[in-house]
């Protein structure tokens, strides 16, 4: 399956064959990494090789378009709950840099208590079938090759599946997988003996498959109370996790540590978790990390949300971090959007791109306060851990309810986590194995009667789905009202027809978002913004974020409604944009010329800005090309204009022209062109008029070479007043 940058993704090419489909490669692939790397202008200190095909950041039109990326792996979170959906979020996603996808929560995969007939595996939360895992990663196939780089696809191996599906992840091919044993003890309740025995089957099978491993020790943070107290316990936690990974035979290569940094503003945060971070790389030293923003503290303000993160991830450079986890800035209060899970990862590498070589400009400074903190959370760390030995081991401690306590360990306050061993979903359910045992596919812990020196265990008997993959059992849906095919059938009907409907979740979902302040006290101008939405014809308009402005003065309020409106693709006029000419080229031309423009706004028109940010090399103007620039003011009669021109040797006149009453603009327009016929000035002049409402075809019907509107900058009229030149020299 071949993508191609200019078409949408087609879900029927995806589907074609997939029972047939292999995954390209398997185990987690980690970024290409480049020191002293030359990127357009820039020598970049921390970086990895470039993309094939990217968006950059926006603002690096200003430095010709370049895309560097940062030397981590970049997470973004899928969470959709249709595949179909998440499909098209991945391609999104991967051209904005994110190289590790995770596809989350819906029902909850760790929830279900045990395999679903017919969809033996979960992913993420989604109780998912092979199918809809095989279709990402077949997927993820095709959009390696477009953006040119490897992508990390990764779910979670938990519940009472978790060697099931860690079989599953190694089959089709998944890269990464959260595996914690204790994360189904403390979070899910399932039997601690139950959990801690799947746990090392899950393990090897994901340690001979190369997939990485994830932790889930963050969980604590964004559990307990006070979660800058819970630090301690998260040391413990990870080096359980840690330690019984290793003794399930995974190398500590593939093990990442899931961090996630415990405070939020208005909280001290740097003073609280940089050392809390220093401590915890240096206590694991040789493993990996997975650095996280704390979801704990994420509101309805995705402006808030975001400013944490920055935060977060400057932690993740001053430190070392291996991936970047991004969480969505609106994870607080919906399933995350189309573009709010590309403004996650956007806020991640804008933020390790400039802070690119900042090690090299300044180190965290080692003074006694920093060393105190950080040897008292290790301190800490190791008295919890020789109270469980004292407790009588792990099982005890948590019966307890040492974990995810409050107090500041060896404070206590008797609100933690407690489970009782012999209890919790799947108890009993551990049956010891017979001394001939047998495994069903070659990745297997403990003894297996099939293993003989020299040879894979599976040959004895015609080999197993990790070895022989057309052994798999491919099933495909099992509902005949809930699947890809029924869901498919009305987007496909209205794009057929040329249909298109705005979303943010699903396809065509017909959800959208506005942006209001009211000026009034809080309640009532939320009941105002209810009923305003209405007015702008939303149904089921809500209120998904309010900010506080002033008591008695007004709120910002953000509306989420659905608008079921479709438009015909048909109908839409179209505009062929031509795209700028590079700068350089551009400013070669220009500055051996000597060339000159007269620019002014005209009539009774006193609204210089937007005309001054065309010129000024402040603003990027065509200045900096070296255009000679005569701008003669504003309210500036037709005539002036062509005077100076004239007088000046000028090439090109600029006029800015607002809409007015009785259309004084078009008059203007009219005017100019036929001012500079009756002078004999027409023929070697190039008239171009700007404003709010000044199109490029309105402008020709008025006589004039070209118009620019709203979003024009100083780079379309450059380029445009060089092609027209350069195209007049060579008649």
């Amino acid at each position: 399956m071949k993508l191609a940058p200019d078409q949408k993704l087609d879900i029927r090419e995806v589907l074609k064959d997939l029972e047939h489909y292999r995954p390209k490669r398997k185990g987690w692939t980690w970024r290409v990494r480049r020191e002293d790397q030359q990127i357009g202008p820039f020598i970049y200190r921390n970086t990895s090789e470039t993309l094939k095909n990217s968006i950059p950041l926006p603002s690096a039109h200003n430095f010709g378009d370049i895309d560097p990326q940062c030397d981590f792996v970049i997470t973004t979170e899928i969470a959709s709950g249709r595949f179909e959906d998440d499909l098209r979020r991945m391609r999104m996603a991967a051209w904005h840099g994110a190289d590790h996808i995770m596809v989350i929560r819906t029902t909850g995969q760790s929830h279900i208590d045990g395999l679903i007939e017919g969809t033996p595996e979960g992913v993420g939360g989604v109780p998912i079938t092979r199918k809809q895992i095989r279709a990402s990663r077949k997927t993820l196939d095709a959009i390696e090759e477009e953006v040119g780089r490897p992508i990390n696809f990764h779910s979670y191996v938990s519940g009472l599946a978790g060697p099931e599906i860690a079989v599953l992840f190694a089959e089709e091919g998944v890269n990464g997988a959260h595996q914690d044993p204790q994360y189904n003890v403390l979070y899910r309740d399932i039997n601690m003996h139950r959990s801690f025995v799947d746990a090392a089957e899950a393990k090897k099978v994901m340690a001979d498959a190369g997939i990485l491993q994830l932790d889930g020790a963050h969980n604590a943070n964004a559990t307990a109370k006070e979660a800058w107290k819970a630090t301690p316990e998260l040391f413990v936690q990870h080096a359980v996790n840690t330690a019984y990974s290793r003794a399930a035979g995974m190398p500590p290569e593939q093990i990442a540590l899931s961090t996630v940094p415990p405070t939020a503003p208005p909280a001290p945060k740097m003073r609280l978790d940089l050392p809390y971070a220093i401590a915890l790389r240096e206590m694991f030293e040789g493993y990996k990390f997975r650095a996280q923003q704390n979801t704990r503290y994420m509101e309805a303000n995705t402006q808030e949300a975001t400013i944490t993160h920055v935060f977060d991830t400057l932690i993740s450079r001053l430190t070392r971090t291996d991936v970047q986890s991004t969480i969505t800035p609106d994870e607080g209060r919906n399933i995350p959007w189309h573009f709010n899970s590309i403004a996650g990862v956007n806020t991640a590498r804008q933020t390790l791109m400039s802070t690119d070589g900042l090690g090299d400009l300044l180190a965290i400074r080692e003074n006694d306060s920093l060393r105190q903190q950080v040897r008292e959370f290790k301190e800490r760390a190791v008295l919890f851990l020789e109270e469980i030995m004292e407790q009588g081991g792990y099982y005890a401690s948590v019966a307890a309810g040492q974990f995810v306590d409050s107090g500041h360990y060896p404070e206590r306050k008797a609100d933690g986590i407690a489970r009782d061993p012999k209890r919790g979903d799947g108890a009993g359910s551990v049956i010891q194995r017979r001394p001939d045992y047998g495994a069903p596919v070659c990745s297997h812990f403990g003894n297996n009667a099939y293993a003989v020196t020299g040879k894979r265990p599976c040959e004895a008997y015609g080999g197993c789905t990790l070895c022989d993959p057309a052994k798999i059992r491919y099933i495909d849906e099992v509902d005949p009202t809930d699947n890809v095919e029924k869901r498919l059938e009305q987007p496909r009907a209205e794009r057929e027809v040329g249909l298109l409907r705005p979303e943010v979740e699903k396809h065509g979902d017909g959800v959208v978002c506005v942006t209001l302040f009211v000026p009034a006290r809080q309640r009532l101008a939320e009941a105002a913004a209810l009923e305003m939405a209405k007015h702008m014809r939303l149904e089921n308009p809500e209120v998904i974020s309010c900010r506080l402005m002033h008591p008695a003065e007004g709120s910002v309020f953000e509306i989420r409604g659905i608008l079921d409106t479709a438009v015909r693709l048909e109908d839409l006029p179209v505009h062929i944009h031509k795209e700028a000419l590079p700068d350089t080229e551009i400013e070669s031309w220009v500055r051996p010329r000597h060339i000159h423009v007269v620019a002014a706004t005209v009539g009774e028109d006193e609204h210089s800005v937007g005309l001054r940010e065309i010129l000024d090399i402040k603003h990027g103007g065509i200045e900096k090309y070296g255009f000679h620039c005569n701008y003669i003011g504003t309210s500036v009669p037709l005539e002036r204009v062509l005077e100076v021109a004239q007088t000046t040797g000028a090439q090109a006149v600029l006029i800015s022209t607002i809409v007015t009453h009785a259309g004084v603009h078009k008059q203007n327009m009219l005017r100019l062109h036929e001012l500079a016929a009756e002078r004999g000035l027409r023929s070697r002049l190039i008239l171009i008029a700007g404003g709010t409402l000044v199109t490029d075809d309105f402008a020709r019907e008025c006589g004039l070479d070209a118009g620019f509107g709203r979003g024009t900058k100083g780079r379309d009229v450059a380029s445009f007043l060089v092609e027209k030149l350069r195209a007049a020299e060579t008649e």
